[in-house]
């Protein structure tokens, strides 16, 4: 559907003459379109079918109305803008990596074969999404199939169900680089663990219900910083199939009305797992926060274990500071049901993750156990910083016969495992998780 700026004697007024216009010309503007509209349904009396839905699925609507064109047979004779402007269009994600410019507020003409029909778009992420879909009495049918079809779509909300998704008032693709278990260092009782209360859950969740067993459950991982568990998260998300996986927008999660409707998307969208980075945003004990985030922190409390619907929705918290939460977070069940820590390495993992590491930077074998022997109590962020500050602080360039040896020399390790324990009492300034 296409910007199109009149159709028969209807030309929609500049925006930035706004304030030149009174309201008798606004009036006669609107009453143009009016004709405009009766002149192409024709003469007969004309039905609507108005449509709505939550602001925060407007770009889901714009796409659902293109597609319901497309698939239909649609043709669009013009797109009109609404009485004072032209139609308004916008980016929309409808895929991990693809955008598509669709259509946001503005008025459609469509015809196929004999039938004709208009479309009254109002999508505005602020407030709500409004369709209004209009034909003649005599075409009555086609209008109502039509408005029922899109409605469909609408409820179906095929374009986010099992997709991987960031939530920031409106949902939007993600592009995921590609992680596996194997990937990261995670001892295998952790790991069955975690898949037990996340994907496994869920799966098996409609089968335990019957049984008295909640619908929904909490996961709560914690650990210093660089221990792994933002990876942990990356890797569900990677190994989650037909799962929808929402990430909460931390910039947002300070707001009320944002937990809400964070977890009517994820209830919609189920089965359904929310991440919520560094909890301890909002969910700070209130006597030491001063009450700052109570309201946020109440609703998220609600929509953990309240009464609202949230079936089949799993929440994954992270926290590099369990200490400071509120005791209604951290110490009771059917909220966060399962606290796990995600500790440093041992000796093993250690091992395994500097072999992952050798998959794409030449480890020698004496060096991996060297590390092995000189990493215990480091997290695995800080043992990868020891191998790339290794690499980058060569006194030899990457383009040279000798950069690997000299790299990784005896000597070299030692300086870069002196760097990055710098002498504040071993501890490494790394604030993600």
């Amino acid at each position: 559907m296409g910007p199109g700026s009149s159709l028969e004697d209807y030309k929609p007024i500049d925006p930035d003459t706004l304030l030149d216009v009174d309201d008798d010309e606004l009036d006669r503007i609107s009453k143009k379109m009016r004709r405009t509209i009766e002149t192409f349904l024709g003469d007969e009396d004309i039905v609507d079918f108005p449509l709505s839905a939550p602001r925060y699925y407007c770009d889901l609507v714009a796409w659902a109305l293109e597609r319901q064109c497309e698939d239909g047979g649609w043709k669009a004779d013009q797109v009109l803008g609404h009485r004072v402007s032209q139609a308004r269009y916008g980016s929309v994600s409808v895929a991990p990596g693809k955008r598509e410019v669709l259509l946001q507020g503005g008025i459609v003409f469509l015809r196929r074969r004999n039938v004709s029909l208009v479309v009254d778009l109002n999508l505005d992420p602020t407030e709500k999404a409004d369709v209004i879909v209009s034909a003649a009495v005599g075409q009555r049918r086609h209008a109502e199939a039509f408005a029922r079809a899109l409605e469909e779509r609408l409820n179906e909300k095929k374009l986010y169900k099992g997709a991987k998704l960031e939530f920031a008032g409106m949902p939007t693709f993600l592009e995921l680089a590609t992680l596996s278990w194997d990937d990261i260092s995670v001892p295998d009782e952790t790991r069955h663990s975690i898949i037990a209360h996340t994907t496994r859950f869920l799966e098996w969740a409609p089968r335990l219900e019957p049984h008295g067993v909640s619908p929904r459950r909490g996961l709560l991982l914690t650990g210093k910083p660089g221990t792994g568990k933002t990876l942990v998260c990356k890797v569900l998300m990677n190994t989650s199939p037909g799962v929808t996986c929402l990430v909460a927008h931390t910039a947002f999660m300070m707001h009320p009305l944002y937990i809400d409707e964070l977890y009517k998307v994820a209830a919609d969208l189920s089965p359904s797992i929310i991440f919520l980075e560094d909890i301890d945003l909002i969910g700070q004990g209130r006597l030491r926060s001063g009450y700052g985030m109570a309201d946020a922190l109440s609703r998220l409390l609600f929509a953990l274990d309240g009464v609202q619907d949230c079936r089949n929705v799993v929440t994954i918290a992270t926290t590099n500071w369990l200490e400071i939460l509120d005791e209604a977070l951290k110490d009771r069940p059917s909220r966060f049901d399962r606290i796990i820590s995600i500790d440093p390495p041992d000796a093993e993992q250690r091992r395994n993750y500097l072999n992952y590491l050798a998959r794409r930077i030449p480890l020698p074998d004496c060096i991996v156990e060297h590390l092995v022997e000189s990493t215990a109590g480091m997290t695995p962020a800080q043992i990868q910083e020891v191998v790339h500050c290794a690499a980058i602080e060569s006194a030899v360039s990457p383009d040279t016969a000798e950069y690997w040896d000299t790299v990784f020399s005896a000597s070299s390790v030692e300086l870069a495992l002196r760097h990055v324990r710098r002498s504040n009492g071993g501890k490494v300034g790394f604030t993600g998780g």
